[in-house]
């Protein structure tokens, strides 16, 4: 609304400069005009509509009018945005509703340990310069949300061995061991993208026993709502808003051993579907944001060069 009332600001002056009579006075009655309306602003609470603003000068009026369809049109952008806003959370609960139900009847008989083949490895925290020859280090962001984000690196001119564990290979399960509660233990699988490519400390690689499990249903089994409520009570941490999971809270993870390989890819082949579907709604939004973002400084422009 800062912008409106600057535009009705403009007006005020150029009307005034407009008004002042041969003995370069305000006519008394343009005067009374303009200070009665000023003082309505002043007064004027957020959901007091323009409509009831007192008159003004004929030409002053026909901006305040103006004034009155922008803030209208941007109360309807403010509440479509809501509503967007609302629907998001909606499309989350309801897919994290669904990884629930996938879940709740199939019995847990076992600990993520069991399915592999050695136990979970950090990362290295190589120091990032950023150079832009240096080698990718993947950060936090990259594996946040369960979906993993091929742009979300640094890089490092350190020195670094071929031979080391930290490089990442196409398919490897990542963990975060260290960050908010809420997102402390979001996983996701490395696409081969940057390559080469290390992954840091603060995360650890799950070498899966594919014979045992399907890598992507450890992935989705993460995301279960009775697992993630597991790390998040047992990650420890002084800070609130700094948490930590330690290699044997990652082993213990409770985990479904019982189920086939055959019954382990039908569930991701339909949890995969529901993905796709909430990704493509994710686009349509974000498409609707950026859209609804650029409406109301066009009209405001437009506005701006009389064209309203």
């Amino acid at each position: 609304m800062q912008r409106l009332f600057g535009y009705l600001g403009r007006s005020v002056k150029n009307i005034m400069n407009w008004s002042v009579n041969a003995k370069g006075r305000l006519p008394r009655n343009i005067q009374v005009l303009i200070a009665t309306f000023l003082t309505w602003i002043n007064n004027k609470e957020d959901d007091t509509l323009w409509e009831n603003a007192p008159p003004l000068p004929t030409p002053l009026d026909v901006q305040r009018r103006i004034v009155a369809r922008i803030e209208g049109l941007a109360a309807r952008i403010e509440e479509a945005q809501k509503l967007r806003r609302q629907a998001a959370e909606e499309v989350e609960a309801l897919l994290t509703a669904s990884i629930k139900r996938a879940f709740d009847n199939i019995p847990i008989d076992g600990q993520l340990s069991d399915v592999l083949l050695e136990n979970p490895r950090n990362g290295w925290s190589a120091k990032c310069d950023n150079v832009d020859t240096g080698i990718p280090v993947l950060t936090l962001t990259a594996v946040t949300g369960f979906q993993y984000n091929e742009n979300e690196f640094k890089r490092t001119s350190e020195a670094t061995s071929p031979n080391a564990r930290y490089w990442l290979h196409e398919d490897d399960l990542l963990i975060t061991r260290s960050n908010t509660p809420e997102l402390v233990g979001h996983a996701a699988i490395y696409n081969g993208y940057p390559k080469p490519c290390i992954y840091p400390d603060l995360m650890m690689r799950l070498e899966i026993d594919t014979d045992k499990a399907d890598k992507n249903f450890v992935l989705w089994w993460l995301r279960n709502p009775k697992i993630r409520e597991y790390i998040i009570s047992n990650a420890k941490g002084s800070s609130p808003t700094m948490k930590k999971i330690n290699q044997k809270i990652v082993m213990d993870i409770p985990y479904p051993l019982s189920v086939s390989t055959d019954e382990q890819r039908s569930i991701v082949a339909r949890l995969d579907e529901l993905q796709a579907k909430v990704d493509a709604l994710k686009k349509y939004q974000v498409r609707t944001v950026e859209e609804l973002d650029a409406l109301l400084p066009s009209v405001l422009d437009r506005a701006f060069r009389g064209e309203l």
